[in-house]
Parts: C-alpha cells; structure tokens; sequence
C-alpha cells in the first residue's frame, strides 16, 4: 500500500514539474509568434535557377552563428572569417572587435556609426584595410569601419558585408539551400515571367543598396524593407493600437494578428516584434515592416540591377 501511495506521489509531483516547465517556457510574449498563411509556394526545381548562374558565380553560405543570419567568407592575407551578408549596410565592409588582433589593418580617424534613422548609434574607427577578397574580387587599401561588437548584437560576431559590394550585378540569395549567387549579366530574360514576382525597388539616397519597396501592413500603404543581417522582423508600432502593444523580457510584441502584402505575396504575423520602426529615406509613406531572416529563410529571392535596372524577384 505504501508503495502505491509513493508511486502516486512520484507521478502527481512529476506532473506538476512538466506542467510547470510548459508553463514558464510559453510564458513569454515571443513565443506566441507565429507566421502563417504565407501566400508563395517555394519553386519545385531550385536548380533551374541556379542553373542560369555559372559554377564559379555560385558561393556557398554559412549560418553558424546564433543570429541565423546568413555568412559568406571574406579572405585577409592568409586567414579567412564568416562576415554577416547584411543587405541593411550601406557602406563599406565593417569589422568588428572580434576581429581586432586577427587581421592587419591601420586606424585614420574616429566615426561614428548610425541607426537606419539617421541617429548616431555609437563610435569607432575608420580603418584602412591592404587587402582583402570577396568571393572573386580582390580590394586594396579599402577603407572600413572598426567597431565594437556590442553595438549591434548580443554576441560577438566578425563583421558585416553589405550590397554595395555587389551593385550594378544580378544575386540570388537561398537560405534553404545555402547559396549566394553573384553575376554581372541579368538572369531576368531566361526567368518565366508568370512564375515569379517582380517588384520595383525604390532609391533613397541615404540607402543606396538597401532593399526597399511598397507594401501594405493591414491594408495601409508602407515601406517595406528587407534586411538579412537582423535575425528578428519588426512591424512599425505606430500603425497599430497601442493598448495592444505589450513588453516583458522576450521584447515589445502586438498582441493579435498583422497582415503583410507586398508584389504577390501575402501573409499574416501573429504576435510580431514591434518598435519605432524609422529610417532615413525620402518617401512620404511610413516604414511598415523591416523583414529580418526570420522571414526572409522562406523565400528564394533574386535582385537584378544590371543595366540601370533595380528590381526584386520571388521565384
């Protein structure tokens, strides 16, 4: 009889703990986002695009790392380091700290480094890097920026690589299957047209190679803007009630459900990440959405601006 009453208590206090464990673990406001209802079927054959690419236009990417973001390789002399593919900077390449014994490089002068609104975010240096290669392009005595880490994550991490090292070229970026190719001649004229969604991308002085274009985040004409380097979305908190915007120790969230549409595609974010979401561009409509990996991993997407063109593809 003892016996049973033990194994009773054993199961009723093992209950409790996982009953517990499910509780403290859903108890956070991020783990109710959810994205569903996307609108896009990913292409059957990803091959046939990758195909329209050359071998050597092909680079693998990495995403070791605990952003989830996407990694190409950039070489210094004789050592090489996974750098963040971030289409969200404008400039040239930036090293982090991570980095600071590692490669040779040689400090010109104090900058500051700033927010996609146009605010000043922190201070480092501005460097001069001899030389350095980008899958098959070699760069010397670039100018850079050396800045601490801390400023733009939470973990440690190389440096980031933006589009301004691939303009006036053609690039298909695949989370799923870890490729970024890169070609100077336009795949656009071998693409079935009804197959894809084309959209125009917008010009902004300030973001010259960012990815911006028009949407809709319930139904209210915005800004969208895709950004490889942020691991998490953002929708813009002042187009929705703030009574229903919430805090606690996961972040800022929108406690209901936001819809995205933008060329084809359509979607609904349930619990998105919310904030003040600004940059400096010249458009009367307000940021709606910064698109983060998070996202952006479901799609298969190409930019093409060869030839004066500037225009986003979804397969």
């Amino acid at each position: 009889m003892r016996n049973i009453d033990i194994n009773l208590w054993t199961t009723f206090f093992l209950t409790m703990v996982i009953s517990m464990n499910n509780s403290i673990s859903a108890q956070y406001l991020g783990d109710k986002t959810k994205i569903h209802d996307i609108n896009y079927d990913y292409p059957v054959n990803e091959t046939e695009i990758l195909d329209l690419y050359s071998p050597n236009e092909i680079h693998t990417l990495s995403f070791e790392n605990v952003f989830s973001v996407p990694e190409i390789i950039v070489n210094f002399k004789n050592q090489a380091f996974p750098f963040s593919l971030d289409f969200g900077s404008s400039g040239n390449i930036t090293i982090t700290t991570a980095l600071t014994n590692l490669i040779q490089y040689q400090v010109t002068d104090t900058i500051n480094t700033y927010t996609p609104d146009g605010q000043i975010r922190g201070q480092g240096f501005k460097i001069l890097i001899p030389s350095f290669k980008i899958f098959d392009s070699y760069y010397h005595n670039e100018e850079a920026s050396l800045m601490d880490w801390s400023i733009y994550a939470t973990h440690p991490f190389n440096g980031m690589v933006g589009l301004k090292y691939f303009n006036n070229n053609c690039i298909t970026l695949s989370y799923k299957s870890k490729f970024f190719a890169v070609s100077s001649i336009s795949i656009l004229s071998k693409l079935f047209i009804n197959n894809s969604d084309f959209i125009t991308l917008e010009n902004y002085s300030m973001h010259p190679y960012g990815v911006h274009f028009k949407g809709k985040v319930n139904n209210e004409d915005v800004i969208v803007y895709f950004d490889t380097g942020k691991s998490a979305s953002f929708v813009h908190s002042g187009l929705l009630p703030n009574h229903k915007i919430a805090t606690d120790k996961s972040g800022t969230y929108y406690q209901g459900t936001v819809e995205i549409a933008f060329g084809k595609m359509s979607f609904e974010i349930y619990y998105p990440r919310v904030k003040d979401v600004k940059r400096s561009i010249d458009s009367s409509l307000p940021v709606g959405i910064e698109v983060g990996s998070d996202i952006l991993k479901y799609f298969l997407l190409t930019i093409d601006r060869t030839d004066n063109k500037n225009v986003l593809i979804i397969h």
